[in-house]
């Protein structure tokens, strides 16, 4: 099995990095791990680690901009699964300063009376945050272990980067945190105990056969590359493919992520097979979700989560790009005038995906870039693959 879990890197303005762990036994390695959890289907990344960052620790995300991506895959031989993670990391800032979570130099604060704490910690209930609250800063509690409370506990930090050696990090995250990712997917076999954060048993269930025609729930991770040559004659072009059996409608070259693939071999594999060139990556300049119900390609109904996650980067310019997949789910590649996007047929996904690199590449904010670019589509949840 597939899924994807979003994390957010919170900075406390001095360098220092929120860290979270489960206490009371809830992890027995103690380990550390950053505020997020698995995307739910149909959820955009970007609002699991907005959601996990509030529920967990009280704390308002300010923005939240993508990081990096790594995978991971779990075999439980004794369960007869292979739980393939897929990791997105988005840097987030806060609304305030985070006044309620200790830090270098700073001890912990619960702002709230006795009689206001009742049987929920903070961070667990959006309620207790009143916007209207005259707080200087948002706070979240630094929870005390009791096993008999049977609600979710966790205990933040801010540490400063000097804390975080030796320290028992999460070993799907501690990679990333210290700059060490890599290409390759870690392979773990074991029991259930390796899986971070555990397995969801809902995720496991079988579906009951009905006589009317459900759809199957289907999340699909991609990997795309963003492709422009800004120095084409008569114009900066785009990269684009052209979907098999279509007469103009193209797309991003890039693809699904296979089962334990890290995203950036995917994406790679991906052009060589729809354009025929080498890719130089770049990297990673924004997270995409589409949510629609619809018939996939065998005529299967299917409820349809897509999580792409776009990246910059290079290809030879001197290079005619050609299909090398054969019977694949493209049938051409060619450079697109990024003047001519609407006339060709290009989807929105590559509209979207082309306002993310020129943020990127002007160093404008990407959030509201994008927002803008979801305002102007509509909603997330569509009624047709338009990707």
């Amino acid at each position: 099995m597939q899924r994807t879990a979003a994390y957010g890197v919170v900075n406390d303005g001095s360098g220092a990095l929120l860290l979270l762990r489960v206490p009371a036994g809830g992890d027995p390695a103690g380990r550390w791990s950053l505020p997020g959890g698995v995307v739910r289907h149909g959820e955009h990344p970007r609002d699991r680690v907005r959601a996990g960052l509030l529920e967990q620790t009280g704390l308002r995300a300010a923005s939240i901009t993508p990081r990096d991506a790594g995978a991971d895959v779990v075999e439980l031989p004794d369960e007869g699964i292979s739980v393939h993670t897929l990791r997105l990391l988005f840097d987030v800032t806060l609304y305030g300063t985070p006044a309620g979570i200790p830090g270098p130099g700073r001890p912990a604060v619960d702002r709230r009376s006795p009689s206001e704490q009742g049987d929920r910690l903070l961070g667990e209930d959006p309620a207790a945050l009143d916007p209207s609250d005259e707080l200087p800063a948002p706070v979240a509690l630094v929870v005390t272990p009791d096993p008999d409370r049977p609600v979710a506990q966790f205990v933040g930090r801010f540490m400063a980067p000097g804390e975080l050696v030796g320290l028992p990090l999460s070993r799907f995250l501690a990679p990333l945190l210290e700059g060490n990712s890599s290409d390759e997917t870690l392979l773990l076999t074991g029991g259930p105990d390796l899986l971070d954060p555990p397995l969801d048993p809902a995720s496991l269930a079988v579906p009951v056969p009905s006589l009317d025609e459900v759809p199957a729930f289907v999340q699909r991770p991609a990997a795309y590359a963003v492709l422009v040559n800004e120095k084409a004659d008569g114009g900066p072009q785009m990269l684009l493919s052209r979907l098999a059996g279509s007469e103009s409608t193209w797309t991003l070259p890039g693809g699904g992520i296979d089962h334990g693939e890290h995203p950036r071999p995917a994406l790679r594999r991906e052009i060589h097979e729809e354009a025929g060139l080498p890719y130089t990556e770049g990297p990673l300049i924004d997270i995409s979700s589409r949510h629609f119900v619809g018939r996939g390609p065998h005529g299967r109904l299917e409820d349809f989560h897509a999580l792409r996650l776009i990246y910059a980067g290079s290809v030879p310019f001197d290079q005619e790009p050609q299909v090398m997949e054969v019977d694949g789910s493209t049938d051409e590649a060619a450079w697109i005038p990024i003047a001519d996007l609407d006339t060709a047929g290009a989807v929105p996904t590559a509209h979207d995906a082309l306002a993310a690199w020129q943020a990127y590449r002007d160093g404008e904010g990407l959030e509201a870039v994008m927002d803008r670019a979801a305002d102007a589509r509509g909603d997330e949840m569509i009624d047709r693959p338009g990707s």
